[in-house]
């Protein structure tokens, strides 16, 4: 489900929610999975706002992460709608995130990968060789299933214990990347396409349901669904309005 935040206090967002999450795939089903959709803008897994900041959760391989250090506790979602209502920028995001002791909800662990119109693209993460899981931050550009800065004890095409997998997803991405002197909304999406997943029973991580290039300058997002990439939604945050291409 594609939906736009408009908070009082916060700034405009678009994000994407997995409704499987709140067991609500068909909401015109029955009023139940009707209300359960009223979840959504706290259901998200990646999104954009007004700023340009955008920022996706990524599954890790690793213990889900309870900091216990004194500070507030914030879940994985409610991290990504704080950054969302409230950074201007990256750092400030990340400034935000700094001031919560993080648990990872639904049983798996997590890390985000936050970016804005500046271009300042950070993975944040929690550290899986601290027992106190100290969160860290990495300036990267590209981010998969594993920790970003234990990326020399990670092999693609395996698992790699608590360190996580899909390296050679990122080499893909790092190629797309290396093969280009300009970004452009083409290169976002040959990344995407080269690192897409069918279905399997062995990964969580597999079976792309939805793909989404978020253009922090321009404020709009191209999103295809099971990659049917000939099949492209356009939506511009500026105007709230979904575009057919």
């Amino acid at each position: 489900m594609l939906v736009y935040c408009e908070p009082e206090d916060g700034y405009r967002s678009a994000v994407l929610a997995a409704l499987d999450n709140v067991s609500a795939n068909v909401p015109d089903a029955d009023i139940k999975k009707k209300l359960a959709t009223l979840t959504a803008p706290f259901i998200c897994l990646d999104g954009m706002n007004e700023k340009g900041v955008s920022i996706a959760v990524l599954t890790l391989d690793s213990e889900p992460v309870h900091q216990n250090t004194g500070k507030p506790v914030i879940g994985t979602t409610l991290a990504i709608r704080l950054v969302l209502d409230q950074a201007a920028n990256t750092e400030e995001a990340v400034a935000l995130l700094w001031q919560y002791d993080m648990l990872a909800s639904g049983g798996r662990d997590y890390h985000f990968y936050i970016t804005d119109a500046f271009g300042d693209g950070r993975v944040v993460e929690y550290d899986c060789e601290s027992e106190s899981r100290k969160m860290t931050v990495t300036p990267v550009r590209s981010v998969t299933n594993f920790f970003e800065i234990y990326k020399d004890k990670v092999l693609p095409y395996q698992r790699n214990g608590i360190y996580g997998h899909g390296k050679e997803r990122y080499d893909m991405m790092e190629a797309v990347f290396d093969d280009t002197d300009s970004y452009s909304s083409d290169t976002a999406w040959d990344a995407l396409k080269a690192t897409s997943q069918e279905l399997s029973t062995e990964d969580i991580t597999s079976n792309t349901q939805w793909s989404v290039s978020y253009n922090d300058t321009k404020l709009t997002a191209e999103i295809v669904l099971r990659r049917k990439w000939a099949d492209v939604i356009e939506y511009s945050l500026r105007e709230n309005r979904i575009f057919w291409k």
